[in-house]
């Protein structure tokens, strides 16, 4: 969604049930579906967990088809989608988006802007859970830390590309919501 600014730090949240419960880097859970990083090529450093999935070809006056998966176990589940209700609540809105994303230690998203429809009519927010003042969040060629117990919205119109340069995995909480005047 187009901002105002670049990245809107919206309000506190306690993300460490979250934490708790992520599973570790050798966990088959990353990899139960690999279809955000096998198609979308800007993504190929990344693994996610997916919960919630409105596809890419939505367009506004379709009908809004959430594709919700149910492989990750209750004690992750129940903490993401309390920040995801939460989030849905701010805005008014309906979750249509809701991922954990992990990128690897070293690893890259390149530099891109967002044009589907499903990506530019949603409030974009990240919960950072795994990170470090390693890890860059460019905006605009901007960089940006996103610092854990913060949600964040960032406009994804803009251009914005992220760079791990620690030996750590960076791993954030993805949850897009749809303004409820688009929610068929």
């Amino acid at each position: 969604m187009r901002l105002r600014s670049a990245l809107v730090r919206l309000f506190e949240y306690p993300y460490e049930t979250i934490k708790d419960n992520l599973p570790d880097a050798a966990s088959p859970l990353w990899d139960a579906d690999d279809m955000r990083s096998r198609v979308f090529e800007v993504h190929r450093h990344t693994r996610s967990i997916l919960f919630e999935w409105l596809q890419n070809t939505w367009r506004p006056g379709l009908p809004v088809e959430v594709k919700h998966h149910d492989y990750a176990p209750r004690a992750l589940a129940e903490p993401v989608y309390a920040c995801a209700d939460k989030l849905a609540a701010h805005f008014s809105g309906k979750i249509v988006k809701l991922m954990l994303a992990e990128l690897r230690p070293g690893g890259e998203i390149s530099v891109h802007a967002d044009t589907a429809a499903a990506l530019t009519e949603v409030h974009r927010c990240h919960i950072p859970l795994v990170t470090s003042k390693d890890i860059q969040f460019y905006i605009d060629d901007i960089p940006h830390y996103l610092e854990p117990g913060y949600v964040y919205e960032i406009d994804n119109t803009r251009e914005h590309a992220v760079a791990n340069r620690s030996p750590e995995r960076r791993v954030h909480l993805i949850c897009d919501i749809m303004p409820p005047a688009l929610v068929r």
